[in-house]
Order: C-alpha cells, then structure tokens, then sequence
C-alpha cells in the first residue's frame, strides 16, 4: 500500500516559497505549468489529494523529494478502545495516565497545551 502523501504540509511549504518569492498564483502557475485554481486549493489546504504530475512539479520547484512529505503516523494512543489520533488528544490521554498528577492539574495542562497547538497551527497556516 503507498504512503500517503501530507498535502496540507505541501500546501504551507509552496504558500511560503511563493509568498517569499514574491510570485503571485499566476506566476507560479506559469513557472510550473500547474493551474491557478489547483495551486490555490493545494495552499489552503483544501486537497485531500493531489495528482502524481501535480505532486512532482510542486516538488521539483520546492526543490524537495517528494518522499519528504509522506505521512508518518506514529502508531495511535487508545483511550478506552477509542483511538486518538490527533496530536493534543494523545498528550491528553498521557496528562490524565500521569500519576504525578491530579486530575485537575492534568485537564488544566491539557486545556493549556491544546490551545498553544492550535495557535501554532494557525501561525504555521499564515506563515
């Protein structure tokens, strides 16, 4: 089975090249022979998906190998029988698994980390 590919990561590191390289999305359209409106739905992040020719040529410019952007999911962190897959959730169900901790202590520092990650999140998007 192929790995999948991270797109939404492709998509911040083309929206950063482009933006530092002062090109618009036509510009870039251009320079990779890719279209305006695929270029833009790969940048906001909205393609689960992309074509192999599509993915080489954003690699190419990038100047990446495109095996640099496969997902590697560490193995999932079950809380009980439910899989959290998500980054804060698993610090969530280690915080709470702590026995340094009290619960209260453990949903404070949950609820702290959850809200910094979601604020690097958005940072990153708008990088």
């Amino acid at each position: 089975m192929a790995e999948a590919i991270d797109v939404a990561r492709l998509g911040r590191q083309v929206h950063k090249k482009r933006t530092n390289e002062g090109l618009s999305l036509r510009e870039l359209a251009e320079i990779t022979e890719l279209k305006v409106p695929t270029l833009s739905r790969i940048e906001r992040g909205d393609s689960k998906e992309i074509e192999s020719s599509t993915l080489l040529a954003l690699c190419r410019w990038l100047e990446i190998d495109p095996k640099s952007l496969r997902n590697h999911k560490p193995t999932p962190v079950t809380d009980a029988g439910k899989i959290a897959e998500e980054t804060p959730d698993i610090v969530d169900v280690y915080l709470r698994a702590d026995r340094n901790l009290d619960q209260n202590t453990a949903q404070s520092l949950s609820t702290l980390f959850r809200t910094a990650y979601e604020m690097a999140l958005k940072k990153a998007q708008n990088d």
